[in-house]
């Protein structure tokens, strides 16, 4: 009578811990969610301009993303003990985001003279803007890039690195990917290295990504605000 519960139960354990037992899984989906994000990254420029304006606006932030999606929604059981939130984090976040953006103001205005440019559309006030500049910046890309590097990424690398190597890493990735999809400069590449430094120290010390969360909303946020048409 005791054989057939000790059964059931060890068969519905590994449920839960299936990311835990195999230590590789979330960091092979980490990577080929990479892999792929960035060969669409790569091939979108020869064929954006011959398929219509929307197809090519959700093209560009759908295919840097959507693998990055697909990792997360198969490895959620790894990266969601990253999820959490105290009053603190907004602090933290806010931190992040400001001292990142400040700095590249700064490298900006030494290197050109001019504010930094977060290569956001300018025109017009229209729904086209206010997603490109608001949602996707400020809403969507924190919601799901924080999940992925500092989450996933940063989490399932620390399982076989150090911590500070681990976050290093992931910075420098973040920062590759980021100047892949948007275009090389210094300004690019010194803010979201400092970005991506701050925001992982911070998740690697608090073990939540809701400040990395906030920290990128109001990075990018700045940028948004810098810009716009007033």
């Amino acid at each position: 009578m005791t054989q057939a519960p000790r059964s059931a139960a060890h068969s519905a354990a590994p449920t839960d811990s299936n990311a835990s037992a195999r230590p590789t899984v979330p960091l092979i989906w980490a990577i080929a969610a990479l892999v792929v994000a960035v060969v669409l990254a790569l091939t979108f420029p020869a064929w954006e301009r011959s398929v219509p304006f929307g197809v090519e606006l959700a093209a560009s932030y759908g295919l840097t993303w959507l693998p990055l999606i697909i990792a997360l929604i198969a490895t959620a059981l790894f990266w969601r003990q990253y999820l959490g939130f105290r009053p603190v984090d907004i602090y933290l976040g806010l931190m992040v985001g400001v001292v990142a953006r400040a700095v590249g103001i700064i490298v900006q205005f030494f290197v050109t003279g001019s504010l930094p440019s977060s290569g956001i559309f300018i025109g017009g006030i229209t729904g086209v803007y206010v997603f490109t500049a608001v949602i996707a910046p400020v809403i969507l890309a924190p919601l799901i890039e924080e999940p992925f590097f500092r989450g996933l990424l940063q989490g399932s690398l620390g399982r076989f690195l150090t911590p500070w190597t681990s976050l290093i890493i992931t910075s420098v990735i973040f920062t590759l990917v980021h100047t892949i999809a948007d275009g090389w400069s210094w300004t690019l590449v010194v803010e979201m290295l400092v970005y991506a430094l701050l925001a992982g120290y911070v998740v690697q010390q608090t073990k939540r990504i809701a400040s990395a969360i906030i920290g990128h909303a109001a990075f990018n946020g700045l940028a948004t605000l810098i810009n716009w048409p007033w």
